[in-house]
């Protein structure tokens, strides 16, 4: 079930997630150590922060962290690679067609393959064999679905980040960050992970 709004558009293509991590990357608890907080009374608004942190540091990287289900459609393919977003590229769980009446089929996928080694990932169609073609619909005709993060675990994911996160959730808990950029500490942390050809 798509729990998230649009991420983003770029010419022909929406990006929305299907489902986000089951567990965060931090903990309160690791969060009340770093940030010094000796109480229990404000562990709801703490949980806040550090969903709302991972989210901003998420937007700033362009990437996604933990393994995170996202899909694109798109109005046209016209190329026989597709750079996938918000990498590191986990998998393509699939990529189908949409017609008209909102029904799909799906494009075999012995006719591409995915290339996780490159960033951003891409779906490669194989030599010899056509693009997709799509007669039936003209926006919103063609939809990959995949998964994108580091891995499944915490411990997937670089330290510096996670520590970029506990950073921005104690300045947000403190008030003194605006909530579009990151602190300085956690952007000199982030600086070396930003993607940018998002």
């Amino acid at each position: 079930m798509i729990n998230e709004p649009v991420l983003d558009i770029k010419g022909n293509r929406k990006i929305i997630v299907i489902s986000e991590p089951i567990e965060e990357l931090i903990t309160v608890a690791e969060l009340k150590e770093y940030a010094r907080i000796d109480h229990d009374h404000e562990d709801t608004l703490l949980e806040g922060l550090i969903i709302t942190s991972r989210k901003c540091v998420e937007y700033y990287l362009k990437r996604k962290l933990l393994e995170t289900s996202l899909r694109v459609t798109m109005d046209e393919w016209n190329t026989d690679v597709i750079e996938l977003p918000y990498p590191p590229l986990i998998s393509v769980t699939g990529v189908y067609y949409v017609y008209e009446d909102d029904t799909t089929e799906e494009y075999d996928s012995d006719y591409y393959y995915v290339d996780i080694n490159t960033e951003p990932g891409r779906l490669c169609i194989k030599d010899g064999v056509s693009i997709p073609i799509n007669t039936d619909r003209c926006h919103g005709g063609y939809r990959i679905d995949f998964k994108a993060g580091y891995g499944s675990d915490a411990e997937d994911v670089p330290e510096p980040i996670k520590t970029a996160i506990k950073i921005w959730a104690t300045e947000l808990y403190e008030g003194r960050t605006d909530i579009k950029t990151p602190p300085k500490q956690a952007g000199m942390l982030l600086a070396f992970y930003r993607n940018k050809k998002l």
